[in-house]
């Protein structure tokens, strides 16, 4: 079905570029602009800039160009459809959108993993299956919140589930490539309760599976990282959690599954987990998509702290202020629960801030009555407060310590001015390297990027200009014109998605887009570009003449051409004039 061109424009201008790319990658205010580090070349600096203007998005470097539809698209590997019914989903418009019909890109290892889950959860149903139910219960769940996840077992055997696949024709290597066979043909999870893992789509791409006769000393195992599965993108329940999340404003980060499952036994439904991998800025990125509260819940242990700390380091990068709950040591959400439901729920609904847990941190094992350990903590603590952008948190924190340490406030925004300096970074946005072109294609490319804007400057080409020499310049300049006339506006985003399948034009328009120009233009400089291409079709079509003129042997024909050139530069002149 033709989408409406209108419904699609709609659907771009409800959303705003900024926040959605900004969901995918850090984005750094720079000026009119937003700049990243492009996720579609090896980039180690800030290339890509983003325009909240003109909804567009361009990189320095490899050159890659689009709209909000395009950068989804092409991140996520996904259909024009599946990207546009994403963005419908983003502005809240209600559209049925039927995605593509096309193979999804390693739809097979998808199809091995939904055999899988069928066999997995099937066993469990069976009398083999006892035990295992009779574990997770004597863990605190029920039935329901067992099918709730999808639970399942695999066998105490290590080739059934291989054999089972082998008979629906998959290939050996294949089955390897998924992460549930081993490469001597074995099933990688013998004896295990297995948890399901979902990407943030919904599709099934992973498992983590739990011994629970305390047979094997590996406690747990999570399936290797594979083609679908990357544990640096991934959060456990990230696919189920959204509703709840939308309804109370607020996401629970906690650290494993059996964290997740148990809170959700307990009524608290918005979590989500990092299963023991380190937080990582795709998850701070996954987090941002959510746009709500953020509550750091891990263990009490060493292990914790650190995870703590480093999620607050991920998530701060990027403009969220995450609040904490500190666990006594040796707990983590689960045990908690256990232990005392009332006060794991206290505790979640007063979390701490990151300075009210950093203080308690930066306390443990320090006597402050000892002047070499105060000093220790007040110089670790101003370091904390040199990261607060909130001045009013800021001063509320240095009035604190002052108190704390008894010294004098003015030496302590002395050091900390000091520190500030220190900490100053300077975006280092990399410069277009100009190519030296002639007058000609100066004027061509400039008059293209006005025209990109201007509708104006369109009616002005399309007065004058007959040709342009630029074979990439001369097919956009068309494509401009022809949408000018269609839609009686020009809008660069809308364009951009109108040729969405043209990747030549729309690289043109990176490049266009890249140009150092002056937003506004004068007559008299449009002027002077169709003037020059004007000229540059004379000096052409002189040329054409003069070539037929010398390779033409017969005096009748030189004639004709030599007359066909007197009566083209008369014409030129008089045009001229």
């Amino acid at each position: 079905m033709q989408m409406d061109n209108n419904l699609i424009n709609e659907i771009r201008n409800s959303v705003d570029i900024v926040d959605v790319i900004s969901s995918y990658i850090p984005l750094i205010s720079r000026g009119k602009n937003y700049f990243g580090v492009c996720p579609f070349h090896d980039d180690h600096s800030p290339s890509m800039s983003v325009s909240k203007e003109k909804q567009i998005y361009t990189c320095f470097s490899c050159g890659a160009t689009g709209n909000v539809f395009n950068f989804i698209q092409d991140y996520e590997k996904i259909s024009f459809k599946d990207a546009l019914k994403k963005c419908a989903d983003i502005a809240g418009i209600d559209v049925n959108i039927k995605g593509d019909t096309k193979k999804l890109k390693n739809q097979e290892l998808y199809d091995i993993y939904d055999m899988a889950q069928k066999f997995y959860q099937n066993n469990l149903n069976t009398e083999y299956g006892k035990k295992a139910i009779s574990y997770l219960q004597s863990r605190g769940l029920d039935i329901d919140t067992i099918k709730h996840f999808n639970i399942g077992l695999s066998l105490n055997t290590n080739d059934t589930l291989f054999n089972i696949l082998r008979k629906r024709n998959y290939a050996a290597n294949l089955l390897i490539k998924s992460g549930l066979i081993t490469e001597n043909n074995k099933d990688v999870f013998v004896n295990r309760i297995m948890f399901p893992l979902y990407d943030s789509n919904g599709r099934l791409i992973g498992y983590n599976g739990r011994i629970y006769n305390n047979e094997d000393t590996n406690r747990y195992v999570n399936t290797k990282e594979t083609e679908i599965f990357k544990k640096r993108e991934f959060l456990y329940n990230y696919h189920s959690v959204l509703e709840d999340v939308r309804r109370q404003k607020q996401v629970i980060i906690m650290e494993g599954p059996m964290d997740v499952i148990n809170s959700y036994q307990h009524g608290i439904k918005n979590v989500i987990a990092t299963m023991g991998t380190a937080f990582s800025p795709e998850h701070a990125l996954l987090i941002r998509r959510l746009k709500c509260e953020v509550i750091l819940c891990f263990d009490g242990d060493d292990a914790g702290r650190k995870g703590t700390k480093l999620a607050i380091d991920e998530l701060t990068k990027i403009g969220i202020i995450p609040k904490v709950v500190m666990l006594d040591n040796g707990l983590d959400p689960d045990s908690a629960l256990k232990q005392d439901e009332k006060m794991l729920k206290d505790l979640i609904a007063n979390p701490l801030t990151i300075m009210e847990y950093k203080e308690k941190m930066l306390h443990n094992n320090l006597n402050l009555n000892n002047t070499e350990e105060l000093a220790i903590y007040v110089n670790d603590m101003l370091k904390e407060i040199s990261k607060i952008d909130d001045e009013i948190l800021k001063e509320i924190t240095i009035n604190k310590l002052v108190l704390e340490s008894k010294l004098d406030k003015e030496l302590l925004l002395e050091k900390l001015a000091n520190l500030n300096k220190k900490n100053e970074k300077v975006v280092d946005i990399p410069k277009v390297e100009k190519k030296k072109i002639d007058k000609y294609e100066k004027s061509e490319r400039n008059l293209l990027y006005y025209m990109l804007h201007y509708g104006d400057v369109i009616t002005m080409y399309d007065k004058k200009v007959t040709h342009i020499s630029n074979d990439s310049y001369r097919k956009l300049a068309y494509q401009v014109s022809a949408f000018y006339k269609k839609n009686k506006y020009i809008n660069v985003a809308d364009l951009i998605t109108e040729l969405k399948d043209d990747k030549d034009a729309i690289k043109t328009i990176g490049e266009l887009e890249s140009l150092n120009l002056h937003e506004k233009y004068t007559e008299e400089e449009i002027d002077d570009y169709l003037n020059n291409i004007l000229e540059e079709n004379i000096n052409n079509q002189i040329s054409i003449y003069k070539k037929e003129l010398q390779a033409e042997n017969s005096l009748d024909k030189k004639i004709e051409y030599a007359n066909k050139l007197v009566e083209f530069k008369l014409r030129s002149e008089e045009n001229d004039r």
